[in-house]
């Protein structure tokens, strides 16, 4: 018989039973075994099961049967005594190795996820999707969004990681995840729909204006796909040689994804918006919509089709180049500026003319912002000095190719200035005219809109709300680690991206859900992976620490920006801080080091995702 050792006691107590079992031996004898077991259910409505506290061997091998039953009696009451003071005893083998599952790890802090993903829909949804396997869709998108969020990987080094979830028996394999992401890139537009809905249902839709902006991801190989994939040699954001994929996509004011489109690698951003439009306002039940965009999506055509469609936009213009001329005269013209030595403007309307859909020109009218910020200007002088300064190294050195685009401030020319004569020799220089050029419009910025009752400080308010998108281009980069990608066929392709673009929407309802204690996604991840537990006997369940970082002390500057300090902030543990400001935007509370399997199960049922209703 295996000897025990007593380990610990925990919070809560439970049933507690006597169990006299008959044990028939090969030689026909019969003896009865004594132990003290405990009644627990492993989860809610599952059926109950009992772990063995103690074994106290035969009764016919006992020479005092008495005394043994008394000692038996005793410990059972001993049991009941501490379950009545809210505390109990387990123990566990001594032989046990480490690697037994009763010792297995596992997070619980998908559980805040999981109430996202019910209330969105998405289990009913993939539910209804017609598929032959002995598996749930549901089961594998929800398995691959949470990691995706969580702890992102290749989907093969995810697999590796199914049983990581606590109360989660996931039953498929990687061949039955490939295959499942075919139905995931089938199903990519009505899914993103259905979440539309649900977003509509249960916060609703703010369209006072919408942010699109378009970005690229890049692929773990080195070879483009055949003509009119997907994966394909473009301009990479990122200076990347690989393939790569474009992804354009829509936000609403609530910083809520509303619809995410792919596009060849080769496709320039600026063809992306009409498309991208015409689907989200056929397909979302979407009203009038203010476009807001910077100067890559800002073409003629793109403004003519979304006027033309009773939209509106605001969007930058480039003041530099051949591009720019259109404003710069007007921009350097010191006539009609409105501020100080810090912040200057000017404001005005203008007719332009704009071709219809019948392709006949009418004349409209747009607003037009020109500003000029101190601190712009010198931040623009700063990266400038950079790139001259890397230029002017590398030549004088001559040892490398000129890089980082400080080879727009060198110029080649092969005429000796002193005798006007043709070199052979090719000389590179810096340009000093396209620098001097360049500097004049350092901090000058414009902004054009169709509003025509936008002030200054709206069009500025609305155009700066732009980098939420660019935030959430970094959070799919950096957070959910989107690329590099390894998937290969399409379907394969639109299913990674369906699941980073559901995983990004479920953190930013996170966050939105937070209001004024929102943390960035990086501090809700390590929150929620710090939530880790094990169930040595399969009853109690120990929890670790959710916390383990030192929070540093923040100060509010005199332009309201808050920023850390170098100083610890009084032994405030982050990770702590932020789960309790997550708990409490659930409205649940759970903070003790250990507690029966029933209650923690109770606890963990009780997370309900329920946002409140945009008021905008």
């Amino acid at each position: 018989m295996q000897s025990s050792a007593i380990i610990g006691l925990w919070k809560q107590g439970g049933v507690f039973v006597i169990r006299k079992d008959k044990v028939r031996f090969s030689d026909g004898s019969v003896k009865t075994h004594v132990r003290v077991v405990k009644s627990y259910r492993p989860g809610p409505g599952m059926t109950p099961k009992q772990a063995t506290l103690k074994s106290f061997g035969y009764l016919e091998d006992q020479t005092d049967r008495g005394a043994f039953l008394g000692e038996v009696e005793a410990f059972d009451e001993a049991q009941r005594q501490q379950a009545r003071q809210k505390q109990i005893v387990f123990s566990v083998p001594a032989d046990r190795r480490n690697a037994d599952a009763f010792n297995r790890k596992q997070g619980y802090g998908y559980r805040y996820l999981e109430s996202i993903y019910e209330a969105l829909g998405i289990r009913a949804f993939l539910d209804c999707v017609t598929f032959k396997g002995e598996y749930r869709l549901a089961d594998v998108f929800e398995f691959l969004t949470f990691k995706r969020l969580l702890t992102p990987s290749s989907k093969r080094e995810t697999m590796q990681e199914i049983r990581q979830f606590y109360n989660k028996n996931y039953d498929f394999s990687l061949a039955d995840a490939y295959r499942a992401m075919d139905k995931f890139g089938e199903v990519s537009i009505e899914l993103q729909k259905h979440l539309n809905e649900r977003i509509k249902a249960l916060i609703g839709r703010d369209q006072s204006y919408a942010f699109y902006d378009v970005t690229n991801y890049y692929f773990e190989t080195d070879f483009a796909g055949k003509k009119g994939d997907l994966q394909q040699k473009g301009v990479s954001k990122e200076h990347q040689l690989s393939p790569i994929v474009q992804l354009g996509l829509f936000m609403d004011s609530n910083q809520l994804p509303i619809a995410m489109s792919l596009f060849p690698g080769n496709t320039s951003d600026s063809v992306t918006i009409q498309p991208v439009m015409k689907e989200i306002k056929a397909n979302y039940g979407l009203g009038r919509l203010v476009v807001v965009a910077d100067k890559g999506l800002n073409s003629q055509s793109n403004i003519d089709y979304i006027v033309g469609e009773g939209d509106g936009y605001v969007v930058s213009q480039v003041l530099r180049g051949p591009k720019g001329s259109r404003y710069r005269e007007m921009v350097l013209d010191p006539e009609g500026y409105v501020g100080n030595n810090e912040y200057k403007y000017k404001l005005f309307e203008e007719e332009y003319e704009s071709k219809t859909t019948a392709k006949k020109k009418i004349v409209r009218k747009r607003k037009v912002l020109i500003y000029w910020s101190q601190e712009e200007s010198d931040y623009a002088k700063k990266k400038r000095g950079e790139k001259i300064e890397r230029a002017e190294k590398q030549l004088r050195n001559n040892a490398y190719g000129i890089s980082h685009r400080a080879d727009e401030y060198v110029t080649t020319q092969n005429i000796i200035k002193a005798t006007g004569e043709v070199s052979d020799q090719e000389l590179q220089k810096l340009d000093y005219e396209k620098i001097q050029e360049e500097e004049r419009l350092d901090g000058y910025f414009c902004i054009i809109t169709s509003e025509l009752g936008y002030t200054a400080q709206k069009i500025r308010e609305v155009y700066h709300g732009l980098w939420r998108i660019e935030e959430s281009f970094r959070i799919t980069k950096s957070d959910l680690q989107t690329r590099p990608i390894f998937v290969r066929t399409q379907e394969h392709i639109k299913a990674h991206f369906v699941i980073c673009y559901t995983a990004l929407l479920m953190a930013r309802l996170m966050q939105y859900h937070m209001g004024e204690q929102a943390i960035s996604v990086d501090r809700i991840k390590e929150a929620l992976n710090a939530c880790m537990c094990v169930s040595p006997d399969g009853n109690a369940v120990l929890l670790d620490e959710v916390g383990g970082k030192l929070a540093f002390k923040e100060i509010t500057t005199k332009k309201g920006e808050v920023i850390e300090t170098l100083a610890y902030s009084d032994g405030i543990d982050q990770i702590a801080e932020d789960y309790r400001a997550i708990q409490d935007a659930f409205g649940v509370s759970f903070d003790y080091a250990a507690s029966t399997r029933e209650s923690f199960n109770k606890y963990l049922k009780s997370i309900k995702f329920k946002p409140k209703k945009s008021n905008k």
